[in-house]
């Protein structure tokens, strides 16, 4: 990071039906995001407004509105895939998934277990991670992340400091002082493979 931008790692375009606010500040779903980006960062002729952050664009002919809604059908159509066969090992996993529900629940609930369906917004120094790109929102903070397919789409956290399952583990462990031993965070990354 050059201390200026705030790259950011963009959550999978695959099994977003069930999630609430699919961004990770939770500022609005696809279709918001969409109109944002089209509008005010790459010049798209069309309408966005959000008096939260003080911007109020109409330009006419809007020729991006009326795009919005295939946009955000498309990805609410994608599947969630299934993990590799052999990926994680499935004794670990259902140890992992006990596990899971005692300490984690809290903040991934929803239909399908691991989901963000709890709208909770988390301050960034509630889960040590840099807090520069919600200092820009309008929440300053972030939502709880869905895991289904964590396996496919590294690196992790908003800004991409996580490499691996393990990491994030490691890291809610020491930040949420979990107190999980070497084998329960083992366990626990085996369930998150199985997503």
């Amino acid at each position: 990071m050059d201390g200026k931008n705030t790259p950011l790692v963009l959550p999978p375009a695959y099994g977003l039906a069930q999630v609430k606010d699919e961004t990770y500040t939770a500022e609005g779903p696809i279709s918001y995001w969409n109109a944002y980006v089209a509008v005010t960062q790459m010049g798209g002729q069309g309408n966005f407004s959000d008096p939260r952050l003080g911007i109020d664009v109409k330009q006419s002919p809007d020729m991006v509105t009326s795009n919005l809604p295939a946009l955000r059908a498309y990805p609410h159509s994608l599947p969630v895939p299934p993990p590799p066969a052999a990926s994680f090992n499935a004794a670990s996993a259902e140890r992992g998934n006990a596990l899971f529900g005692k300490t984690c629940l809290t903040c991934h609930v929803g239909a399908t277990g691991p989901d963000n369906n709890s709208r909770k917004l988390h301050a960034p120094e509630e889960t040590g991670v840099d807090g520069t790109y919600a200092a820009r929102t309008v929440n300053k903070a972030y939502r709880t992340t869905p895991l289904r397919t964590l396996w496919r789409h590294p690196p992790y956290f908003h800004d991409g400091s996580a490499a691996t399952p393990a990491d994030v583990v490691a890291h809610y462990n020491r930040v949420r002082t979990l107190n999980l031993t070497v084998e329960q965070q083992r366990d626990l990354v085996e369930y998150l493979k199985s997503l």
